[in-house]
C-alpha cells in the first residue's frame, strides 16, 4: 500500500513543472480567466443595456400614443520560450498541483462537454471563480471520472463478494451514477455559490455603508473609502470591493466597477447604494448622509424579515409539535385502546410503522423548510 501511495505521489510530481514553468502557466491561466470574465462582463452589460433600450423604446411608444391621443404637440499567447532550468522543489499546495494534473489529463474532453455546461463562463464570473471555463470543465470531468471509478470498483468487489456477479454489476452501475451526479453537482455549484455570496454580501452591507459614510464625512475620497472597505474584514463584501478596485486600476470607471459588481451580486441594497453613488458622481451631493440612510433602510428591512420569520416559526413550531409528538402518541393510544376492546389490533404493525415513517418524513421536510425560509441576517 505504501508503494502505491509513493508511486502516486511520484506520478503527480512528474506531472508538475519547474518553478519558472509553473509561474508562467499560472500567469497565463490567470490572464485567460480574467480575459474570459471581462468578456462575460461586457456581454452581460450589453444585454442589460439592450434591455434598458428596449424598455425605453416601449415607454417612448406608449408616450407617443398618449401624446397623439390628447393631441399635445411637443415640439496573446507567448511561444518559443526555453524553459532550460533545473527542476526544483515547488512551494505550491499539493491540491493545486493535483488539480492541474487532472485538468491537463482531461483537457481534451472539455470541448465535448461544453454543451452540458451551458453559460458556465457567466456562472464562474458571477461566483468569482477565477478559472478558465475549459479548465473548470476538464477538472470537473476528471474528478467525476476518478470518483466514479473508485466507487464502481469498491462496491463492485464488495457486492460481488457478498452476493454474486449481478451484485458486482450493480456496484459498477453505482460508479456510473456517481459520475453523472458529480457532473450535475459541478454544473450547479457556481449557481449555489452565487446565491451564498449574495446573501453574505447583504449581511455585511449596512456595516460597510456606515463605514463608507464615516470615511466620507472625515474628508476621504470615494476611491480611498472603497480601498478602506476592501482592506476591512467584511468577508465577501471586502472581496468584491477589492475586485472593483482592481478593475478601476485596470482602466474601468467607478460607474462600470459598480455595474459589474451588481452583475455578480444580487442585492437590492447594493443596487440602491450604487445607484446613489453613481448619481452623486454625476450631479454632486452629500453622499455620506445618503449612505447612512440607505444603511438604516437595509438594516430595517433585515429586522423586518427576521420578525416575519419569528412569527412564521411560531406557527411551524405548533405544527411540528403536533406531527412529531401529539399525532404519534394519539394514534398509538387509539390503536392500543381499540385493540383491548376488539381483542385484536385494528391495523397491522406494518401499517403502523408506515405511519410513523410518514410522520418522521414530514418532520424532516418541515425542518428543511424552516431552514430554507430562515433569513440570512
Amino acid at each position: 500500500m505504501t508503494n502505491v501511495i509513493l508511486r502516486f505521489v511520484d506520478w503527480v510530481g512528474e506531472g508538475t513543472l519547474s518553478r519558472t514553468e509553473w509561474t508562467y502557466r499560472k500567469a497565463l491561466e490567470l490572464s485567460t480567466a480574467l480575459k474570459e470574465q471581462d468578456e462575460v462582463a461586457r456581454v452581460l452589460l450589453g444585454k442589460k443595456k439592450a434591455k434598458e433600450e428596449e424598455r425605453r423604446k416601449v415607454l417612448e411608444e406608449k408616450l407617443s400614443k398618449i401624446i397623439e391621443a390628447v393631441r399635445v404637440e411637443s415640439g496573446k499567447e507567448v511561444e518559443g520560450i526555453d524553459f532550460g532550468v533545473r527542476r526544483e522543489e515547488l512551494k505550491v499546495p499539493f491540491s493545486e498541483r493535483l488539480a492541474s494534473v487532472i485538468s491537463d489529463k482531461f483537457l481534451n474532453y472539455s470541448k465535448k462537454m461544453e454543451s452540458f455546461f451551458v453559460n458556465i463562463q457567466e456562472d464562474l464570473y458571477r461566483a468569482n471563480i477565477i478559472m478558465p471555463a475549459s479548465k473548470y470543465i476538464s477538472l470537473s470531468a476528471g474528478i467525476s471520472a476518478i470518483a466514479a471509478l473508485a466507487v464502481g470498483i469498491f462496491f463492485g468487489i464488495l457486492l460481488a463478494s457478498i452476493t454474486d456477479i449481478f451484485g458486482g454489476l450493480l456496484g459498477l452501475s453505482l460508479g456510473i451514477i456517481t459520475f453523472f451526479f458529480l457532473l450535475v453537482f459541478a454544473k450547479i455549484y457556481p449557481k449555489s455559490k452565487i446565491k451564498s455570496r449574495s446573501e453574505a454580501f447583504s449581511r455585511e452591507l449596512p456595516f460597510a455603508l456606515r463605514h463608507m459614510a464615516t470615511q466620507l464625512t472625515s474628508g476621504s475620497g470615494l476611491l480611498e473609502t472603497m480601498r478602506s472597505v476592501s482592506l476591512s474584514d467584511y468577508g465577501v463584501l471586502s472581496e468584491e470591493f477589492r475586485r472593483a478596485i482592481l478593475e478601476i486600476e485596470r482602466g474601468s470607471t467607478i460607474e462600470e466597477a459598480y455595474e459589474r459588481m451588481n452583475l455578480r451580486i444580487n442585492s437590492a441594497g447594493l443596487k440602491k447604494a450604487s445607484r446613489q453613488i453613481v448619481s452623486t458622481l454625476r450631479t454632486g451631493g452629500n453622499l455620506a448622509n445618503t449612505l447612512k440612510l440607505i444603511a438604516d433602510e437595509v438594516a430595517t428591512e433585515m429586522r423586518m424579515r427576521l420578525k416575519d420569520f419569528i412569527q412564521t416559526l411560531n406557527t411551524f413550531s405548533l405544527m411540528y409539535m403536533f406531527i412529531v409528538v401529539v399525532a404519534p402518541v394519539l394514534i398509538t393510544t387509539l390503536v392500543i385502546a381499540m385493540g383491548i376492546a376488539m381483542k385484536a389490533l385494528p391495523i397491522s404493525p406494518e401499517i403502523l410503522w408506515l405511519l410513523y415513517l410518514t410522520f418522521f418524513g414530514a418532520s424532516l421536510y418541515m425542518s428543511f423548510m424552516v431552514k430554507r425560509f430562515e433569513p440570512k441576517v
